[in-house]
């Protein structure tokens, strides 16, 4: 066969084997394209009822976009707060608030709005108090030492009676005293500038003051001579006033009693039954005078050899049988 014909019937051959590939790739060129989707813009968040100042986290849930997502988060209605899929914001003062996202593909956008209310956060009411440990009758300085995290505090009311009502002081600051002893009740009642109130309540432990030494104070004196028997006792006086109760003991020899118990009439006793007795050495002499009440006086006399008697003065407690160091 001649070249020029093989040549033709190759390229005969050659087109048979192409069209249906060129059929297929035609009937795919007409073929309709689906269009790309439509971005929609979707968000969630939480907490859904955020305090003052609480972090509160939006997360996009948008479709579609294939640019990152744009917030508003100041309310002008312009997606310019913040860009990606997940953002945080706190928010203040309590109110009404709206968020919004914007998705887009770069032809279109898409945009979604939601609102929410921030909740204002109550005062927190506390109180102070000085002295702290406060006797009946004296001056109780009181102090509101209150806080408020997202706003000031308005108004302060004081319940000192202990009735529940906050209706006996205003203002960060009050004063109160109490007669009796025992644990009082004080409240105070705060409250901000959105109407949110908090309480506290303290109880303040209020003792009864020390009592009083007996007035005047008494006095004991012991007069005599001394030596290597003992001492001859000149004279015994006591000084004390009227109403209170004067009780002597005496243990070991030469004692010439064992106790005697006198309430002056008058504010001097002399203890006449000492008068030139010799008491021995390691004898006691004791001295109470008590008054109901009162602070009273111990003096206890030793006995010594060849020297002055030891003596050792103390105070009696109301009640107490037990000298105690005077303050």
């Amino acid at each position: 066969m001649p070249p020029a014909t093989r040549m033709r019937v190759i390229k005969q051959r050659v087109a048979v084997a192409l069209r249906p590939a060129l059929v297929a790739a035609a009937v795919l060129a007409l073929a309709p394209q689906a269009a790309p989707a439509a971005p929609v813009a979707s968000f969630v968040f939480s907490p859904p009822a955020p305090l003052t100042n609480e972090q509160v986290t939006f997360v996009s849930t948008s479709t579609g976009g294939n640019t990152p997502e744009k917030w508003d988060l100041d309310g002008d209605r312009l997606c310019d707060d913040a860009v990606g899929p997940v953002v945080v914001r706190s928010f203040w003062p309590a109110g009404a608030y709206a968020v919004t996202v914007c998705v887009g593909d770069g032809i279109d956008e898409a945009t979604l709005m939601r609102r929410f209310t921030v909740r204002n956060r109550p005062p927190e009411a506390a109180i102070a108090f000085a002295p702290t440990a406060p006797m009946s009758g004296e001056t109780i300085a009181l102090a509101s030492t209150s806080a408020d995290p997202d706003g000031p505090i308005v108004s302060q009311s004081w319940d000192l009676d202990g009735d529940g009502e906050f209706d006996d002081a205003i203002g960060a600051t009050a004063a109160v005293s109490f007669e009796a002893p025992g644990k009082h009740p004080v409240g105070l009642l705060v409250t901000d500038r959105d109407g949110a109130a908090g309480a506290a309540t303290v109880a303040i432990p209020v003792a009864a003051p020390p009592p009083e030494p007996i007035t005047p104070f008494p006095v004991v004196r012991m007069a005599g001579s001394f030596g290597v028997s003992g001492i001859r006792i000149q004279q015994l006086v006591v000084r004390a006033p009227r109403g209170a109760r004067v009780r002597i003991d005496c243990r070991g020899r030469g004692c010439p009693f064992h106790r005697m118990v006198r309430r002056p009439r008058s504010e001097t006793i002399r203890v006449r039954r000492f008068a030139g007795h010799v008491l021995r050495p390691k004898s006691v002499v004791e001295i109470r005078i008590t008054k109901k009440g009162e602070v009273g006086k111990y003096t206890r006399f030793r006995i010594r050899k060849g020297r002055p008697p030891s003596r050792v003065d103390r105070c009696l407690p109301p009640g107490s049988k037990r000298p105690t160091a005077c303050p």
